[in-house]
């Protein structure tokens, strides 16, 4: 017998710095956290902006000795678990929980340690380079960090989609708590701007770019004037917990998940898919799987990042899916960037702004690209209902679709 899942805590450490006050304040108010890197020298690049966290102490999370043998993603991801567990309510005594999991989504984890291992290696041969450095290249080290931090013995999963991991996790873990497989899921998406993965992504050409001294270098999500995304770094968590669970303990919840889909559209490596086809069907399936009407859904909280043929690729789907009706829709990559974790951003991004009666605006919207036919806007848009499909799709041609209704504020 399948549960109901409700969304019972939600962590934030973002370009905004912590909490998801603090983020939900400055997506409300259109902001963005995009701006120029000062962590590696971009001087050679064609682009050099990022949606990069600051005012992040993780020791203030993190033991010193611990962090000595975490790198960048594990303290995202470790620091953002603690702010979970804090928010829900629930935080695991020293016994630990049979019943709760882990489900992380993630680009970049174990680059900075494979980056500095390999570095090692070269340099100074197989016993020069720290033992401990090893445990930390994988990219499944973050959940498995958190699940060791809190005696967590349910499922411990790592997606590695690209853009889609954090929304790829999120279904997992759905999954997991409608089936009985846990009670409770950490679930959501941890990545940082590394050096080596921002420099091939702009070698690649598929950043924004600064064009000449006055050129404005940003991610602008169906935008006429679009050019490419920007990257984003960050953790987004969500605590999902089987209904009857969450209202045995009083849990305060957000939301709840009704549906998900999940699709496929071949596509070269590295490049967007050239169809909404893929797209649609997730959408499709994410509205059968909650048993909705399109006619339901009262947002589209898009994968868009200025990507010129994401944007179009994604507008087709949504005006397949919806016909001749006009939904409301908005992204968040012009906040935050573009990352594994920033599915996860965009369904709390919805869910807060759907508490209070809004759809979040889009960040970094100056003139819709006409082309689109979709209802955009850099300010806020009323919302209609309670309900809003997340979208995320992955350069590959992995997509997702997430059905979500939001809690109004009593």
């Amino acid at each position: 017998m399948s549960d109901r899942v409700v969304i019972s805590g939600i962590s934030c450490i973002s370009s905004f710095g912590l909490g998801y006050d603090a983020f939900a304040d400055a997506v409300h108010a259109g902001r963005t956290g995009i701006r120029p890197i000062d962590k590696f020298d971009t001087a050679a690049c064609h682009s050099h902006n990022a949606a990069v966290v600051r005012d992040f102490d993780p020791a203030a999370f993190i033991a010193p000795l611990k962090m000595r043998r975490i790198d960048a993603v594990g303290r995202l991801a470790l620091s953002g678990a603690h702010m979970l567990f804090d928010d829900a309510g629930c935080r695991p005594g020293p016994e630990g929980r049979d019943d709760v999991g882990v489900a992380l989504g993630t680009f970049t984890a174990g680059l900075d340690s494979l980056v500095e291992y390999l570095d090692g290696l070269v340099e100074r041969g197989p016993m020069g380079v720290p033992a401990i450095l090893f445990s930390n290249t994988v990219a499944n080290a973050p959940a498995s960090l958190c699940a060791i931090e809190f005696g967590l013995r349910g499922p411990n999963v790592t997606f590695n989609q690209r853009e889609a991991s954090g929304t790829a996790a999120l279904a997992f873990g759905v999954d997991a708590v409608r089936h009985g497989r846990a009670t409770a899921m950490v679930c959501g998406g941890a990545d940082s701007v590394e050096q080596i993965f921002f420099k091939v992504h702009d070698r690649f050409r598929a950043l924004s770019p600064m064009r000449g001294r006055d050129a404005h270098e940003a991610a602008r999500p169906f935008d006429r004037d679009r050019n490419g995304f920007t990257l984003g770094e960050g953790c987004f968590l969500l605590l999902v917990e089987s209904a009857p669970a969450a209202a045995a303990r009083g849990a305060r919840v957000f939301g709840e998940i009704l549906g998900i889909g999940a699709a496929s559209t071949p596509t070269p490596p590295n490049e967007w898919p050239a169809t909404g086809a893929g797209l649609a069907r997730a959408m499709r399936h994410a509205l059968a799987d909650a048993a909705l009407a399109s006619g339901d859904v009262g947002a589209v909280i898009a994968a868009a990042n200025g990507s010129p043929v994401l944007d179009r690729v994604e507008a087709e789907a949504i005006v397949d899916v919806f016909g001749g009706r006009v939904v409301p829709v908005a992204s968040v990559k012009g906040a935050v960037g573009e990352s594994g974790a920033a599915g996860i951003a965009g369904v709390i991004a919805g869910l807060l702004a759907f508490r209070c009666g809004d759809v979040p605006p889009t960040a970094g919207l100056s003139v819709p690209d006409p082309g689109l036919r979709l209802c955009v806007s850099a300010a806020p848009q009323a919302a209609v209902g309670d309900t809003f499909l997340l979208n995320s799709v992955a350069s590959g041609g992995t997509v997702h679709s997430v059905a979500v209704r939001a809690s109004r504020q009593p």
